[in-house]
């Protein structure tokens, strides 16, 4: 071992690990959000916030926190792949995107079926035939559509980067 490698402290390796993370995880984000603009200009125009709940109803801030983690795993996944880094304990995140997978999706239908049924409210209030009644029930569909297109997105995102993780088990962080 040369002079460098002897000096540095154990935890050097995991600090630049870390921060090569936090570069790639944000250099994956603003890929995203200018994709997102390019794709859907109308969603990130005015009020974000108000066109989240619009799109994706009451779930928004779970499917922003699992798309959040998605681009950390990915970030550390590229650099595992690019070996900018010693080798990464995958245990946590393993299990956490295996989790993202299984609850994405149910949480897309638990917003499904809560739009369906304020839908049904709106509906029954109202009366058929009334403009505001026909307005909120289409509202309710659009959410019901986005989160369990949105669930099943995360999902399938989750799961790809869950089987692309590499298997250490003698590794430690």
């Amino acid at each position: 071992m040369d002079a460098a490698t002897e000096t540095r402290p154990p935890s050097a390796g995991r600090n630049t690990r870390g921060l090569h993370t936090i570069i790639a995880m944000a250099i994956l984000a603003v890929g995203a959000f200018t994709l997102t603009k390019w794709i859907t200009p109308q969603l990130l125009v005015g009020d974000t916030i108000g066109n989240l709940e619009k799109y994706l109803g009451f779930s928004w801030p779970f499917f922003a926190a699992v798309l959040s983690f998605i681009l950390y795993a990915a970030a550390a996944w590229i650099i595992e792949i690019l070996e900018f880094s010693p080798p990464r304990n995958w245990d946590g995140i393993d299990q956490a995107l295996h989790w993202a997978t299984e609850a994405c999706p149910l949480v897309g239908l638990l917003t499904t079926f809560g739009s369906l049924l304020m839908a049904l409210l709106a509906y029954g209030e109202a009366g058929p035939g009334q403009p505001e009644t026909q307005a909120a029930f289409i509202k309710q569909f659009a959410i019901a559509f986005g989160s369990s297109i949105a669930g099943g997105l995360l999902a399938l995102l989750a799961f790809t980067l869950h089987r692309l993780l590499p298997e250490y088990p003698e590794a430690s962080e």
